[in-house]
């Protein structure tokens, strides 16, 4: 696994080098709403290719799936999941919160996840069964947090905004309960926050498995909980995942099994 592991890293720097070279360049003209609400960029097209080509020189039998071009599903082939740059809309406004993520599931079951944030060169990563770490030291989820004291990141639902009201209704919940609530616009690193005990729970609707699988699984390996609404494991499906320390967690599947009701 360690040889995949340094592939990830090494892909994700590659990819993470393009964003820093055209970081805060970019102008009107070089951003494409591909759907409602979510743009696309010449960076994020650059970045997925330079890390495909990567991983496909290192491993040419391996299949691909990544946000910008697509690829295979996730079958029992060993397959990386691509995100190349999360966090499109900070980054298109200079707001210094983005990161590529990277993971490998084989035999459909994810076995490595990196997250690399360039512009603070911070590097999350995980094996499966052998722990979680930001750059060379290890990381654990936050422990004994009350909800009360909890700090809790969400993500807005910008591409289902016909399940606004329902959304608003989950947050106003959290956000009673809880110390603060923060929407900072990068899933993977919301995720790697929960893991390095930063933030202590995380939930959002409707997210694609490049903006959730690596995360998931540090968040795992550091001693979190991840699932979807309803507190069972289908997230990846999904797209809707709350992630957590074992308190907080139990918190916010109680209040999204309860107020969205179906996965």
């Amino acid at each position: 696994m360690r040889v995949f592991l340094d592939a990830a890293m090494e892909a994700a720097r590659l990819g993470g080098k393009v964003l820093m070279e055209n970081f805060g360049k970019l102008h009107q003209e070089d951003v494409r709403e591909k759907k409602a609400h979510d743009f696309v960029t010449f960076v994020d097209m650059e970045s997925e290719k330079r890390i495909k080509d990567f991983l496909i020189s290192e491993f040419p039998d391996h299949e691909i799936l990544a946000e910008e071009t697509g690829g295979s599903p996730i079958t029992e082939k060993p397959t990386w999941i691509i995100d190349p740059l999360d966090g499109t809309k900070n980054y298109i406004h200079a707001f210094p919160h983005f990161a590529v993520s990277i993971a490998l599931t084989i035999n459909k079951e994810l076995t490595v996840g990196v997250i690399y944030d360039p512009y603070k060169e911070h590097m999350f990563w995980a094996i499966k069964d052998q722990g979680a770490y930001l750059n060379d030291r290890r990381i654990k989820v936050a422990s004994n947090v009350d909800p009360a004291y909890a700090l809790v990141a969400t993500g807005f639902p910008f591409k289902a905004k016909d399940i606004l009201d329902t959304y608003l209704e989950a947050f106003r919940l959290v956000f009673l309960k809880v110390a603060g609530v923060r929407r900072a616009g990068s899933a993977a690193l919301d995720l790697a926050y929960v893991a390095a005990g930063i933030f202590q729970g995380f939930f959002e609707y409707g997210l694609s498995p490049w903006d959730i699988a690596a995360g998931s699984l540090i968040v795992k390996e550091a001693g979190g909980i991840v699932t979807d609404f309803l507190g069972s494991d289908l997230f990846i499906l999904t797209g809707n995942t709350v992630a957590g320390t074992p308190q907080v967690h139990e918190f916010l599947v109680s209040v999204t099994s309860n107020v969205f009701g179906t996965p």
